[in-house]
C-alpha cells in the first residue's frame, strides 16, 4: 500500500438546468454525488463529497476503495493531502486485519475518544500518532523520497 494511491481523486463535473453535479470516478465510488450552484461551490464540495462518503463506509464498516483517477483534463483533480491519504490507509490496514477502533485504542494505550480524534478524516493529525496506529498493527509506516 502506498500513499500516494489514496492521494488524488477525480470527479466529473457536469452543469444541469440549476446546479453543477459533482459524480467521484471510480470503481466503489458509485453514488459519491454532490452539487454546487456555482463552479466554486462545485470544487469545494468534490472534496466535501469524499469525506462524506468515506465516512459512510467507515460507519457501515467497510473498505475503502481506492481512486481510479482520470486525468484526460475533462475531471477535477483532487488533492486529500496526505493526512488523510494515511488515515485511509490505516482504516483500511484495520478493516483488513479485523482490528476494531476499540481494540487499536487499547493497543497504543489512549481513550477511544483520543483514537477518534486521531482517525477523523476532519481534523488533522501529527505523523507520529498515525505512526503509532499503524506500529500497532504490525504494519510500521515508512517514508522514502
Amino acid at each position: 500500500m502506498n500513499v500516494k494511491d489514496y492521494l488524488k481523486y477525480s470527479a466529473k463535473i457536469e452543469k444541469d438546468d440549476k446546479f453543477f453535479i459533482i459524480n467521484i470516478d471510480g470503481k466503489g465510488w458509485e453514488g459519491a454525488l454532490s452539487q454546487g450552484r456555482d463552479l466554486e461551490e462545485a470544487h469545494m464540495m468534490a472534496r466535501a463529497v469524499i469525506y462524506d462518503y468515506i465516512e459512510g463506509l467507515v460507519e457501515f464498516k467497510k473498505r475503502i476503495p481506492e481512486p481510479q483517477v482520470v486525468d484526460d483534463g475533462s475531471r477535477y483533480i483532487i488533492n486529500v493531502g496526505y493526512d488523510t491519504a494515511l488515515k485511509i490507509m490505516l482504516r483500511n490496514t484495520m478493516y483488513d486485519l479485523m482490528v476494531k477502533p476499540a481494540e487499536l485504542a487499547r493497543r497504543i494505550g489512549v481513550s477511544r475518544q483520543q483514537l477518534n480524534n486521531i482517525l477523523s478524516f476532519r481534523k488533522s493529525t501529527n505523523l507520529n500518532s498515525l505512526a503509532l496506529c499503524f506500529d500497532a498493527l504490525g504494519k510500521p509506516l515508512a517514508i522514502s523520497v
